[in-house]
């Protein structure tokens, strides 16, 4: 300690080292001589010994210094290499934005677990986290505020899952909860609660105070997977089916959303075919008014010839259209088919057309719409877009703009599926709508239920003061027409007036007289 204190560098500890270690040999020397000059009687030192004495402490010294300056030059290289290696994995493993660990540490993380003997016992957790209405708030109040919602999400998360699991983001607006240890099922239940408690207070952003909620979809690692991929798929697969649960959600991993992913995937591959091999083909389903039985218009409705599966309904592939961006070429072949059929039926009968949301971001789609009308020669009047409630989370400005602009042409608007979605007062105030269309879910339930009777009628109520026509779907008896009837729908469809028929059949159906038009039911 006293040797640090007068010689604080290594370097000089060194070179004093190597000065005593240098003097040694002169002392020999010194000796030597001592020796033979006692022997010979000669008294004295020789001038080797002399300069001996002098010069190797000293290039012992020199050395041992030198030695010393470059293993300290060594030792600092190499702690700036591991401080320097220790930032850049910091910098690879963690998530720039929020500051928690990204995607490469997850998968550095997973990959540990899924190595021998790590899982065998029991099962970790993984659970994926995806945002609602993230596109939303990039659209409507900028990208900046999106980055803030991540930030403040990643904050809330690490905090609730202290001690449970990490968090890592997996990118855009998408996380992952790994879950320490082996969590039974209820335990994962208690986690998705906790995660999901965290969306109950608004998040505080520059732009103002914005409410969200997230659906979670849960996976186990297993044994057998041989890679990373295969449990983020497995919790993907079940994120997927968490999202079409409305609100905050979670949904753990089955075995059957693998085979339906399969399928879907088969219909996805089928589909980019389809429309080129002249496989899709409409039907028409005849809306009339309650009081005439007057067939005022026709519904198109897509239906699918697939060479191997037969007939396949919409329903089964107009979410994989939507998906693979197909809906757009389809959606447009739909419209003008449609177009080029009605203008063979007397007027003024008309169409109606079912337009995704997807449809209106395409900037060329109202000239498209009336493209079509010019080249059918249909009155715009005799065309209805129908669209649904999910249309209002697109771009707002979009979609006013793009209806308002359909409606000055003479096209009319109808909102299908009311009632099932989230709209509200202020979306029938702000769009520019013609008729409302009640989902027959609510047709089905009236009669025996008295919420559901009531609703209708607050339906119906809500179009006589927006001055809109109202449609009743599902109409399947003449107790549910009467019912209707009484509760002053202007319109009915179902299968109490007809099935969807081909556009001969449309064609058949208007040119029987009109007290000739049996309505009958599906029994």
């Amino acid at each position: 300690m006293m040797l640090k204190a007068f010689l604080p560098k290594s370097e000089q500890r060194y070179a004093a080292a190597g000065t005593v270690i240098g003097a040694l040999f002169p002392a020999i020397c010194i000796v030597y001589d001592r020796l033979n000059s006692d022997a010979a009687g000669v008294a004295g030192m020789s001038t080797a010994t002399a300069a001996a004495a002098v010069l190797v402490p000293l290039i012992c010294g020199a050395l041992f210094f030198q030695g010393a300056r470059a293993r300290s030059r060594l030792v600092r290289e190499l702690e700036l290499r591991r401080k320097t290696e220790e930032d850049l994995s910091c910098v690879v493993h963690t998530d720039q934005l929020t500051g928690i660990p990204n995607r490469v540490a997850l998968e550095r993380d997973l990959r540990e677990r899924l190595s021998a003997g790590k899982l065998s016992a029991g099962r970790t957790a993984l659970l994926m986290l995806d945002l609602d209405r993230f596109k939303f708030v990039n659209d409507s109040m900028g990208h900046d505020a999106g980055d803030e919602l991540l930030v403040a999400l990643g904050q809330r998360l690490a905090q609730a899952m202290s001690g449970v699991g990490t968090v890592y983001r997996l990118g855009g607006d998408e996380f992952v909860i790994l879950v320490a240890g082996t969590p039974s099922d209820g335990k994962v239940d208690d986690i998705c609660l906790t995660i999901k408690s965290i969306f109950a207070d608004s998040f505080q952003l520059s732009a103002g105070q914005f409410w969200t909620g997230g659906s979670i979809g849960v996976a186990y690692l297993e044994p057998e997977d041989a890679s990373i991929s295969a449990v983020l798929k497995r919790a993907d697969l079940a994120l997927y089916k968490a999202k079409d649960i409305a609100g905050n959600s979670h949904v753990v991993y089955e075995t059957e959303m693998a085979e339906e992913a399969t399928r879907q995937g088969e219909i996805e591959y089928d589909l980019s075919r389809a429309l080129a091999a002249g496989e899709f083909f409409l039907e028409y389903q005849p809306i009339v008014g309650i009081e005439s039985r007057v067939v005022r218009s026709f519904e198109a409705l897509i239906r699918w010839r697939h060479p191997e599966k037969g007939i396949i309904p919409p329903d089964h592939f107009i979410g994989a259209a939507e998906k693979t961006g197909l809906i757009l070429p389809i959606g447009n072949w739909v419209l003008r088919t449609a177009c080029l059929e009605a203008v063979r039926w007397p007027a003024p009968t008309g169409v109606a057309v079912n337009v995704a949301g997807d449809q209106f971001k395409d900037r060329a789609f109202v000239p498209y719409v009336r493209a079509c009308l010019a080249e059918a020669g249909l009155a715009p009047g005799r065309l209805t877009i129908e669209v649904t409630e999910s249309i209002f989370y697109v771009d707002a400005d979009i979609i006013s703009a793009s209806l308002s602009e359909l409606r000055a042409h003479g096209v009319r608007i109808a909102l299908d599926d009311f009632g099932i979605g989230f709209s509200s007062i202020n979306n029938l105030r702000r769009f520019p709508l013609d008729q409302l269309k009640v989902d027959r879910s609510f047709t089905k339930s009236m009669l025996g239920n008295q919420r559901d009777a009531e609703i209708v009628d607050i339906i119906l109520q809500l179009g006589n003061t927006f001055q809109v026509s109202t449609t009743i779907e599902g109409i399947e008896t003449e107790g549910q027409m009467e019912f209707v009837r009484a509760l002053g729908a202007s319109e009915a469809q179902g299968f109490l007036i007809s099935r969807p028929v081909s556009a001969e059949g449309a064609i058949a159906i208007l040119q029987r007289e009109p007290e000739k038009l049996v309505l009958r039911s599906i029994s």
